[in-house]
C-alpha cells in the first residue's frame, strides 16, 4: 500500500505515514489507489477484533506481518475493552444509537487510540527508540490518547488544550493521569488554535526530525482507516439482506470521524448518506449550502468537541472531489489559509451532495431532544449524540436506515446533560474518585515558540 499527500506526488509507505502525520508539503496522506473490501462474506456474529484486522490490513500492506498485526489488534482492544461487547445498540425512534462510548475514556477516540499507540510501539520496540507525539483536543481525543500513551514505554505526549472550552471532567481525565512521560499543556484559545499550533509544528521537518515529532490528531491516516471499522461492524450487525443502503449521522468537528465513514463506502460499503451533524459551528452545513468554506468566529457550545471551524480533514474529501488533483487543492487550502475562505462549483458542490447530507441543530434543539427522549424512551444520551439523532430527523430520506453515532459517554457533560432533562442524575457517582485525584497541567499562551521549547526542555 502506497499514500500520497493531498498537495504532491511523493509516494510513502504505512509506516512513512504513521510517524509523519502531516506531508511535508502541508497535505494530507491519501491512499494512492483505494483497495475494496469484501464485506459480504461475514455475518452479524463477525468478531470485531477480526474485522479490524482485515480492514487494517488493506492499509498496513507489507509493513507489519499479518501475524504481528492480529496480535497487535487482538491485545490492544482486549485489554482496553472491559466488555466484548465494544459496540452497542439501542433502537430510539425507528433509527439505531450506535454507542461508541465503551472504553477507558468513554469516547468513540478509544478505538484508535488504544490501536494506534500500539502500532507506533511496535516499531520504535524494533528500533529501541522512542517518539515525541503532538496532538490538539477539543477534549476526547486527549484524554483517549493520553490514556493509551501511559501504557506505553516508547512514546511521550505532548497535549494541548483550549482554556475553558473542555468539560471539567474531559480536563480531569487528562490532568490526572500523572505520568511522567505525558505533558498537559493549557492553551489560551480555542481549539482551531490548538490545531494551529500543531500544524504548525509539523510542517517545521527540522524541528519534527532532530526531536523524533509526530502527530495523532485525525490528520493522521491511521486513525481514519482504524475507525472506518465501526461503520462496517454495524452494517453487518443490523442489516441482513447485504443489499440495503444505510445513512450515517455523525455529529461533526474535525470531519475525522466522518470521513471514517467516506472511506468505508470508498471501500465498498452501501451507504447512501453520510449525514454532517452541526452544532453552531457550522462552516461544513454552510459549505453544503452555497459550496462556499468560510471560518468564523468559534461559538461556546455544551458539544465542546463540535466548537471547531477548521475541519482539517475536509482537504481529503476537496481532493477527491477534484479527481485527485494535486493543485486544486493546494489552491484552495492556500486560499482558505490566507484568505479564510474558498469556493467551490455547483458541479463539485453537487457531487458531494451525492454522498453527503447537512443538517445544523442549535442548543435549544439539543436541550428540547435530550429531555424528550430521556422521558419518552428512559434513555439518556450526550449533546453530541442529541446534534447527529436531530440532524438524522431533519434527513428527508425516509426509505434509508439511520444510524447515529454517539460518540461519548452523558457522564462526560453531567452538567450540561442535568440541566436540560430538569433532574440531578447524579451521573458522576461511580467517578467520584476522578474528583480527589491530583491535577497537572501547564497553563501556557497561544504561542507555538513555547510549545517547541517545552518539547526540547523535556527531551
Amino acid at each position: 500500500m502506497k499514500y500520497q499527500s493531498t498537495r504532491g506526488i511523493d509516494q510513502y509507505s504505512f509506516k512513512d505515514i504513521l510517524f509523519k502525520g502531516l506531508a511535508k508539503d502541508g497535505g494530507l496522506f491519501i491512499p494512492v489507489e483505494w483497495p475494496k473490501f469484501d464485506f459480504k462474506k461475514y455475518d452479524n456474529n463477525v468478531c470485531y477484533d477480526e474485522l479490524t484486522l482485515e480492514i487494517l490490513s488493506l492499509f498496513v500492506g507489507n509493513d507489519i506481518s499479518k501475524s504481528d498485526l492480529s496480535s497487535i489488534v487482538e491485545n490492544s482492544y482486549r485489554h482496553a475493552f472491559t466488555s466484548q461487547d465494544y459496540v452497542t445498540y439501542q433502537n430510539i425512534n425507528q433509527s439505531i444509537i450506535v454507542e461508541l462510548f465503551n472504553g477507558p475514556t468513554l469516547a468513540f477516540k478509544d478505538f484508535a487510540m488504544q490501536l494506534l499507540i500500539p502500532l507506533f510501539d511496535h516499531f520504535l520496540a524494533n528500533e529501541n527508540r522512542k517518539v515525541n507525539l503532538l496532538v490538539a483536543t477539543s477534549g476526547d481525543t486527549g484524554s483517549a490518547a493520553i490514556n493509551a500513551v501511559s501504557k506505553s514505554k516508547h512514546v511521550n505526549i505532548f497535549c494541548l488544550f483550549p482554556k475553558n472550552r473542555i468539560s471539567e471532567f474531559q480536563r480531569k481525565q487528562m490532568s490526572t493521569v500523572g505520568k511522567e512521560n505525558i505533558t498537559l499543556c493549557e492553551i489560551d484559545g480555542t481549539f482551531d488554535d490548538c490545531q494551529n499550533i500543531v500544524k504548525s509544528i509539523l510542517r517545521d521537518q527540522n524541528f519534527c526530525n532532530s526531536n523524533s515529532v509526530a502527530a495523532v490528531n485525525s490528520i493522521n491516516w491511521a486513525r481514519i482507516a482504524i475507525q472506518s471499522v465501526y461503520y462496517f461492524y454495524s452494517y453487518l450487525n443490523n442489516v441482513h439482506d447485504y443489499k440495503s443502503e444505510v445513512n450515517f449521522s455523525v455529529p461533526t468537528g474535525n470531519f475525522g470521524d466522518i470521513y471514517a465513514g467516506y472511506v468505508a463506502k470508498k471501500l465498498g460499503l452501501p451507504i447512501n448518506k453520510l449525514i454532517i451533524a452541526t452544532n453552531e459551528n457550522d462552516i461544513l452545513y454552510r459549505f453544503m449550502q452555497d459550496g462556499r468554506y468560510e471560518k468564523k468566529e468559534v461559538q461556546r457550545t455544551t458539544s465542546p468537541s463540535m466548537d471547531i471551524q477548521i475541519a482539517s480533514n475536509f482537504e481529503r474529501l476537496i481532493f477527491d472531489l477534484y479527481d485527485s488533483s494535486f493543485s486544486v487543492t493546494k489552491n484552495k487550502m492556500t486560499d482558505f489559509n490566507e484568505k479564510g475562505s474558498f469556493q467551490v462549483d455547483e458541479k463539485i458542490l453537487k457531487k458531494m451532495q451525492l454522498s453527503f447530507d447537512a443538517h445544523r441543530v442549535n442548543q435549544t434543539e439539543v436541550g428540547e431532544l435530550t429531555k424528550e427522549i430521556y422521558l419518552n424512551c428512559d434513555y439518556l444520551i450526550d449533546p453530541h449524540t442529541a446534534i447527529g439523532l436531530a440532524a438524522s430527523k431533519k434527513c428527508n430520506d425516509d426509505g434509508a436506515l439511520n444510524f447515529i453515532l454517539s460518540t461519548a459517554h452523558p457522564v462526560k457533560f453531567s452538567e450540561a446533560v442535568e440541566s436540560y432533562v430538569g433532574s440531578q442524575l447524579d451521573l458522576l457517582s461511580n467517578y467520584r474518585s476522578l474528583y480527589t485525584l491530583k491535577e497537572s497541567f501547564l497553563s501556557l499562551g497561544n504561542d507555538e515558540s513555547k510549545i517547541k521549547e517545552l518539547i526540547e526542555s523535556k527531551i
